[in-house]
């Protein structure tokens, strides 16, 4: 992170969220396959920094039990995905409480 900016930028992207920081990834790299530009062609800019906003306050889920069966697989993985470096992705594993219909007991003691 450099508190200096450039004189000038081909592109650049307000706000270092999840979205700000996605949009900015997401066109270095479809410039770089095209070959018209690169990341050094991208500033980024925050008033705080990066996931220091909304995103960075948002709660989130990473669930790994679904009503829906073909998602088990999908959602394993996700779990297997944050567990992969909790640090680095700022991870805590914690837990939840779920209500569900009675017709469902089954399924969540499974």
């Amino acid at each position: 992170m450099t508190t200096a900016l450039p004189s000038g930028a081909k592109y650049v992207i307000v706000g270092a969220g999840v979205h700000g920081l996605s949009t900015a990834w997401h066109l270095a790299m479809e410039m770089e396959s095209r070959g018209t530009g690169s990341g050094k062609d991208v500033v980024l800019i925050d008033k705080t920094g990066p996931g220091a906003g909304a995103t960075g306050i948002a709660c989130g889920c990473v669930r790994n039990l679904y009503m829906t069966e073909p998602l088990h697989a999908i959602l394993r993985h996700s779990v297997d995905v944050w567990n992969y470096d909790p640090v680095l992705f700022g991870f805590q594993q914690v837990g939840y409480v779920s209500a569900g219909e009675e017709n469902q007991i089954a399924d969540y003691e499974r």
